[in-house]
């Protein structure tokens, strides 16, 4: 699967949150605080938000663009944990930023094709 962008989540979100009211500026913002918090991973741990993200968070989740799923671990003295994890719905983000064929053709690694070949160069040589 691709790596999702700001661009994707903006698409994706004023497909979906604009006819819930929501302005393109508050689409923006949400945008750049969803890639703030996951970058390139693929969970955001549930405890390490603060209240107005956990609430940006369920409100992406009841669109569809998210979603959670809970871990138990056991810790010292047979006490468990649970630990609750926040996901990108990356499917129907793709699907609405690049559509259905975009979706299917798309690779994660697809970012370094994107790259100019002087990156993989030292000091200024080509291989």
């Amino acid at each position: 699967m691709a790596v999702i962008t700001k661009e994707d989540l903006e698409i994706a979100f004023r497909k979906t949150l604009t006819e819930r009211g929501y302005t393109e500026e508050m689409i923006i913002k949400m945008a750049d605080d969803i890639i703030s918090l996951f970058g390139y991973d693929n969970a955001v741990i549930d405890n390490r938000l603060r209240p107005e993200e956990r609430d940006l968070f369920y409100k992406l989740e009841e669109a569809g663009l998210m979603h959670t799923q809970q871990e138990e671990v056991t810790i010292a003295k047979g006490k468990v944990w649970r630990l609750h994890y926040w996901f990108l719905n990356k499917p129907i983000i793709m699907k609405l930023s690049r559509g259905e064929e975009e979706m299917q053709k798309a690779d994660e690694f697809a970012v370094y094709s994107e790259m100019d070949d002087d990156v993989w160069s030292r000091h200024g040589e080509t291989r």
